[in-house]
């Protein structure tokens, strides 16, 4: 996990083998630790289910896919206590009755439709509006890419494809204006958490599938949400440029220069052209979940509109060869994503069920029920507890491992599953980008190391998780938001024609 120079790979790849080696050594010891107590020492029930965990986080510190760690985890642990017969009845059934859910046969329209758009150049069109639009917001370039990562989320729902979007265009441009390169990661990672709140998201599909509820009313739920996440990014820009010009390339230009260069670069008709490029991003919204919304189509319907017209528009673009190119890119991708979120959902299910017949849910389950009456110190340990696991799982992961846990204390305190569903997914967003193993501050990383981003300007991990953090105290201010008036949730749902 050390800073790579990218003018010394080598050097630096020599010096991390020691780590890597002592790394491995550590997580080859837990594994036969875990092992060793799952199968040779008799322990108490619960104990099992801290070494099922042990085995699992070892896995994925080797490498392992999260969903293929997680069900490989829970199925030794279920052989280890129940046998041969317990772990085929789970094997047999868990897969099929878990996946089967009607609630998922929007995941692969909405992934597809995402991905049609990227191939399609949308991005481009779509930052290049959200700059003229927003020119004259203090730290424009930076607050154009939160703005247009709330534009990307409501046509993709795909955080990291989010941030390669945006990171590839963004990135260089602000370092090319003269941006602080902590502010210009801090933006790109920070406006693809935006994604996952406005609709379509495919954790809010997943989350209303898992906790079995309406999966229309869900994604509506994120709504109100994702627009305040995205002002409070635009808020941190804002208030960094004012209070630190520099940052923002404005050591020998002023906002008026600045304002004026674009005048004199374009005229108002190159300005209207360059914002009208951009319409399938409106369009496909109110297509899609306006009708939702006012009750004229179902969610599946919505979804699959989507597909076909950004299926549509990009073949509108482009000439018939890199649209047939485009479109087999964009079916395999579906088939990667969804087979494996479909695998992450399997292995929590059979998590679930060994943590479950551990008896160590309940146990987790009695303490939570226990702090509920004390709502303030109930929800920061949820917010701490959110941010450490965030620390080594992926959101969807992280989702899936605690919904069974938590949420049937949280309906029982008097929230609204859907309310929980968004503050869950807030929270998983979050966690993703905070020290010290923040999950997309190194795809971040990995992505500014790329001569063509970074222009020629080291960007080290310090750099990035600097940046991070710059957003995350106004993110968490919505959280605590969405806790004193969970209307902010409920609203826009109960505005749902039926």
């Amino acid at each position: 996990m050390a800073d790579i120079s990218i003018s010394h790979p080598d050097n630096a790849q020599q010096e991390s083998h020691p780590w890597r080696r002592i790394s491995t050594v550590l997580i080859t010891a837990v594994i036969g630790i875990c092992f060793t107590v799952l199968f040779f020492v008799d322990i108490p029930r619960p104990l099992y289910a801290i070494a099922v965990l042990g085995l699992m986080f070892a896995l994925m510190a080797l490498g392992m896919m999260v969903g293929l760690a997680m069900a490989l985890s829970g199925a030794i642990g279920l052989y280890a206590m129940m046998g041969t017969r317990a772990l085929e009845s789970t094997l047999a059934q868990m897969p099929y009755t878990t996946a089967s859910s009607s609630t998922y046969v929007v995941l692969p329209m909405f992934i597809f439709m995402g991905l049609m758009l990227w191939y399609s150049g949308i991005t481009t069109k779509l930052f290049a509006a959200a700059r003229i639009l927003f020119f004259w917001l203090p730290g424009n370039l930076a607050a154009t890419t939160n703005l247009a990562g709330a534009g990307l989320g409501a046509i993709s729902g795909s955080t990291v494809g989010c941030v390669y979007a945006l990171g590839r265009i963004a990135i260089a441009e602000m370092l090319q204006q003269g941006y602080d390169k902590r502010l210009a990661m801090g933006a790109v990672l920070s406006a693809g958490t935006i994604g996952q709140l406005i609709p379509p998201s495919i954790m809010m599909v997943i989350f209303a599938g898992f906790a079995e509820v309406p999966v229309g009313p869900q994604l509506l739920a994120g709504t109100i949400p994702g627009l305040m996440l995205t002002l409070a990014y635009v808020l941190t820009v804002v208030a960094i440029a004012l209070t630190l010009p520099h940052w923002v390339g404005k050591g020998k230009r002023t906002k008026k220069d600045e304002t004026e260069d674009q005048e004199d670069q374009l005229s108002r008709t190159e300005k209207m052209r360059i914002v009208f490029a951009a319409w399938p991003v409106p369009v496909l919204i109110l297509a899609t979940f306006g009708g939702m919304g006012l009750g004229l189509l179902t969610v599946t319907e919505c979804a699959s509109i989507g597909a076909v017209g950004a299926a549509l528009y990009c073949f509108s673009v482009q000439d018939k060869r890199t649209f047939l190119n485009s479109l087999k890119e964009a079916s395999r991708g579906t088939l990667a994503a969804l087979g494996s979120v479909l695998l992450l959902i399997i292995g929590a299910a059979i998590l679930s069920r060994l943590l479950a017949v551990t008896g160590a849910a309940q146990l987790l389950s009695g303490y939570m029920q226990e702090v509920s009456g004390n709502t303030v110190l109930f929800f920061t340990l949820l917010v701490l507890f959110y941010l450490v696991l965030g620390m080594f799982m992926d959101a969807i992961a992280m989702m899936l491992l605690t919904v069974p846990l938590i949420m049937p204390i949280v309906v029982s305190a008097g929230y609204d599953p859907m309310w929980f569903g968004v503050f869950l997914v807030l929270m998983a967003e979050i966690s993703i980008l905070t020290p010290p193993i923040g999950m997309l501050v190194f795809i971040g990383h990995r992505m500014a190391q790329d001569p063509t981003i970074n222009l020629g300007h080291r960007i080290t991990l310090q750099d990035v998780f600097s940046g991070v953090l710059l957003f995350v105290p106004l993110a968490l201010v919505v959280v605590i938001l969405i806790m004193i008036f969970p209307d902010l949730v409920s609203w826009l749902p109960s505005q749902m024609v039926r």
